[in-house]
C-alpha cells in the first residue's frame, strides 16, 4: 500500500463504493466489487491494518448482502469481527487503554450481525456466541463473557459438550465473585445429568462444597443432592457422587468444620493443607472463606 496508508485504503475504499452506487441502466457487479473488497482486506492483513481489513471485510458482507447471500454475509462479519479483535488485543499487549472500546465494540457487533442469519438451535450459533466469549475472557472482560456463554449454554443439546461448557461457566462465575449463580449452576448441572464424567463431577462437587459454605443458602433451598454430599463429607463416606480421594475428603471435611464452627485459626491451617489440592478458582474460593 501506499506509503499513506490511510489516504491507500480510503481511496480504494470509496472506489469501490462508488462502483456500486452507478446503477443507472445495469445492475452493479456485486460479485467483482466483493473480489475487490477481500483484495483490499487481504492486502491491510498483509500490511498488520487489522482495523483496515476489517471494514474491507465488512463491505464485502454488505456485498453479500446484496446478492441475498446470507451464509456468505455472515461468514465475511466474522472474519471482520476477527480483525477488530486482532486490533483490540493488540493495543492491549501494547498496554494501552481503549476507553470508548471502539475495536471490541466493532467486533462484537460484527458477530452479533453474523447471528442473525443462522437458524436457533444452529452449532453455528453456538460456536460464535462461544467465540465472543473467549475473546472477552482473553482481553479480561470476564463479567461481561458470562452472558455470551449463558447463550451459547441454552442451544446446546449435546449432553458432553453441555456438562464441559457448564463447568466452564461455574468456574468463570466464580472468576466473577458471582457466587450464588455459581452454586445454582453447579447444583442444576451435577441435577441434570447422569454419568457425568468421574474428573468432571470431582471438580464440581468440590466447587459445591465450597461455594455452599461461602454463599450459606437456607436449609430448605438446598437441593437433596447437595445434603447427601455433606452428608458424605462429614461421615467420611465413600460415593461415587464425590469421587475424590480420601485424603482430599478429610482436608475438605477439615475446612467444613472450620468455617461451620467460625474458627478462623483452624481454617487458616486447613487451607494450607488443602489449597495445593485445588484448581485455581477453588484456592480462590477458599481465600475468600478466610476473608468473610
Amino acid at each position: 500500500m501506499a506509503t499513506d496508508l490511510f489516504a491507500s485504503f480510503d481511496e480504494q475504499y470509496m472506489n469501490i463504493n462508488t462502483k456500486l452506487k452507478k446503477r443507472f441502466m445495469r445492475k452493479p457487479n456485486i460479485s467483482e466489487a466483493t473480489n475487490e473488497f477481500i483484495a483490499l482486506a487481504i492486502q491491510c492483513e498483509h500490511s498488520e491494518q487489522p482495523i483496515f481489513a476489517g471494514h474491507a471485510y465488512i463491505g464485502a458482507a454488505k456485498c453479500e448482502a446484496t446478492a441475498g447471500n446470507a451464509f456468505g454475509e455472515a461468514e465475511y462479519y466474522i472474519t471482520a469481527a476477527r480483525q477488530f479483535m486482532k486490533a483490540e488485543k493488540k493495543l492491549l499487549s501494547l498496554k494501552f487503554s481503549s476507553p470508548d472500546r471502539e475495536n471490541l465494540e466493532a467486533a462484537i457487533g460484527c458477530y452479533l450481525q453474523a447471528l442473525t442469519k443462522y437458524p436457533e438451535k444452529s452449532l453455528l450459533r453456538t460456536s460464535i456466541l462461544m467465540e465472543i466469549a473467549d475473546h472477552l475472557v482473553a482481553l479480561n472482560h470476564k463479567c461481561e463473557a458470562v452472558a455470551y456463554y449463558q447463550q451459547a449454554l441454552e442451544d446446546i443439546d449435546e449432553k458432553t459438550m453441555k456438562i464441559v461448557h457448564m463447568k466452564n461457566l461455574v468456574n468463570l462465575l466464580i472468576e466473577c465473585d458471582k457466587f450464588e449463580e455459581a452454586l445454582d449452576t453447579a447444583n442444576s448441572l451435577v441435577d441434570s445429568f447422569t454419568s457425568i464424567p468421574e474428573d468432571v463431577l470431582a471438580e464440581v462437587q468440590i466447587s459445591r462444597v465450597l461455594l455452599t459454605l461461602l454463599v450459606e443458602p437456607p436449609e430448605e433451598s438446598k437441593p437433596e443432592s447437595l445434603k447427601q454430599l455433606f452428608t458424605a463429607i462429614m461421615n467420611d463416606c465413600e460415593t461415587d457422587m464425590f469421587p475424590v480421594n480420601p485424603d482430599l475428603r478429610l482436608k475438605l471435611q477439615s475446612v467444613t468444620l472450620s468455617v461451620t464452627s467460625r474458627d478462623l485459626s483452624s481454617l487458616v491451617t486447613a487451607a494450607v493443607d488443602t489449597k495445593p489440592a485445588l484448581s485455581r478458582q477453588q484456592a480462590d474460593l477458599v481465600d475468600s472463606l478466610i476473608r468473610s
